[in-house]
């Protein structure tokens, strides 16, 4: 099969693929003939990108922690209909996604989870019958295994127990064959889940390792062996694995060039230009870019007000527990946090990325999320300190918070050990990674604390949610819709209505 037609398929494929479940149509339709076609039908088929159909992968978990809170701006909204379905997401009920799905805001994330690790499983179940050399088809077993193992790990984080809880738990199916079969899958446990993130993540590594250099890492937006180890850090600090979190944080670290932006070398932020593109390979910490804007911020960029004359307002703010973590001469705090055009007093719950009065980030062409050095630090600092290691990691902060704060309100962080430490690095985690999609998960694994948030409408508060320490919330329901279709799948225990 021509390579362009492949290429074209797979991008077909992605447009429907949201509203389909592991159900591939026929495999000889699409396959191609040669591992180089493989490889290219993978950008359409296993890797989400800008110019392909956003199906929100990343949008419900910048949406539940407690790095947001509700406008408290009077205004009239004008998309009274979708507030139910806000609200349902916002103060965590079981019956979300129903809610949402009245709104006309659900979009079935678990579906298109699949879908991507159909895309994967695919080229994995073909590759080895494809002409080419043992390069050509390596790369395509490396990125495969690595982007299926970040799927389930997503996938587990939200809508299994919590591993370092119960990794007994129900966590969700694995489906590591793109084959068709009669049988609907059941849940496996959150271990058996993570055993197979772990072996993917194994199988990516040695792939990548039998590459030459320069194939194992390059900025043509593809995974590589430093996302992959990377990855590793990250699904280590979640098993409590800490000195192999530690060690692979700092390969990521010390065996590639990248390198920490010193925020205080960017150029000084105008009302015109106030942000700088983290997410992007023209920064320096960039490490892998996957993802579009809409698929980070589909519900947190929801707009109120706009009518008669009002000023257009987002429904959602950074929480004020968040804002008062950045002290003087922190430079984070302005240069991540997109704040309100209309009153720049007002910080969002979304940044990082290139947006200005003449630029607004398009879903179509823009990259929404990206694996950056400063978590490899991060990683290190919480590793390190948990295997005690303090020396490494105080150092792994300072060099971290160096590069964040003026010179003249530098300092080198108190020198903490056993649980304060952690509680430190913690800290300097929510505020350096703050809207990329990963305080919801690391509140799971910090063991699951409770916090409340207020639903305010139109300037007044008119409920408080409060989700208790380990609560049966903090695992989200498995969507109504993927229930009726599979009724092999068991449902989460939910909590009560709030």
């Amino acid at each position: 099969m021509n390579k362009n037609v492949v290429y074209i398929i797979g991008l077909l494929m992605m447009v429907t693929s949201c509203s389909d479940f592991l159900e591939p149509k026929s495999q000889s339709e699409f396959v191609p003939k040669n591992a180089v076609s493989l490889n290219e039908m993978l950008l359409g088929d296993a890797y989400p990108q800008p110019n392909v159909s956003s199906c929100y992968l990343f949008s419900l978990q910048t949406m539940l922690d407690d790095d947001i809170c509700c406008s408290s701006l009077p205004y009239t909204a004008y998309q009274v209909a979708q507030l139910p379905g806000y609200n349902a997401l916002y103060s965590w009920q079981p019956d979300m996604f129903y809610l949402m799905g009245e709104a006309n805001i659900f979009y079935n994330v678990w579906e298109s989870y699949y879908q991507f690790i159909l895309g994967a499983n695919a080229a994995l179940d073909y590759i080895d019958d494809m002409v080419g050399t043992y390069e050509e088809k390596a790369i395509v077993k490396a990125q495969s295994y690595a982007l299926r193992a970040l799927y389930y790990f997503n996938l587990v984080n939200l809508f299994g127990e919590p591993y370092n809880h119960n990794k007994k738990a129900l966590g969700v199916p694995l489906k590591i064959s793109s084959e068709l079969t009669s049988t609907l899958p059941a849940r496996n446990t959150v271990e058996e889940v993570y055993t197979q993130i772990e072996k993917d993540l194994n199988e990516a590594e040695k792939f990548y390792l039998s590459l030459p250099e320069s194939s194992q890492f390059s900025k043509n937006y593809r995974t590589s062996l430093p996302m992959v180890q990377l990855l590793k850090s990250r699904v280590y600090l979640h098993m409590e694995r800490w000195s192999e979190a530690a060690e692979y944080a700092d390969k990521v670290i010390s065996d590639w060039s990248f390198s920490l932006v010193d925020l205080n070398t960017l150029p000084a932020p105008t009302a015109k230009e106030p942000y700088y593109n983290f997410i992007s390979f023209d920064c320096s910490e960039t490490i892998w870019l996957y993802g579009s804007v809409d698929d980070v911020t589909k519900y947190n960029r929801f707009i109120i007000g706009g009518q008669d004359k009002q000023p257009r307002w987002y429904m959602f703010n950074a929480s004020t527990d968040l804002l008062t973590g950045y002290v003087g001469g922190d430079l984070r705090k302005e240069r991540y946090i997109v704040k309100e055009y209309s009153d720049p007093t007002i910080y969002l719950t979304f940044g990082k990325y290139l947006i200005s009065s003449t630029h607004v980030p398009s879903s179509g062409t823009e990259f929404g999320v990206a694996f950056r050095l400063a978590e490899a630090y991060l990683n290190l600092a919480e590793g390190a300190a948990l295997s005690n290691d303090p020396v490494t990691a105080r150092a792994a902060i300072n060099t971290l918070r160096e590069h964040r704060f003026t010179p003249e309100t530098y300092t080198p962080m108190p020198e903490l050990t056993g649980q304060d430490l952690v509680d430190y690095i913690r800290q300097e985690r929510r505020l350096e990674l703050c809207y990329e999609g990963f305080r919801w998960f690391d509140l799971r694994r910090y063991g699951m604390p409770s916090f409340s948030r207020d639903w305010v409408v139109n300037g007044e508060k008119v409920a408080t949610y409060v989700i208790a320490e380990k609560d049966p919330s903090y695992t989200l329901p498995i969507p109504e819709q993927v229930l009726e279709k599979n009724k092999n799948l068991e449902q989460n225990t939910l909590a009560n209505p709030r």
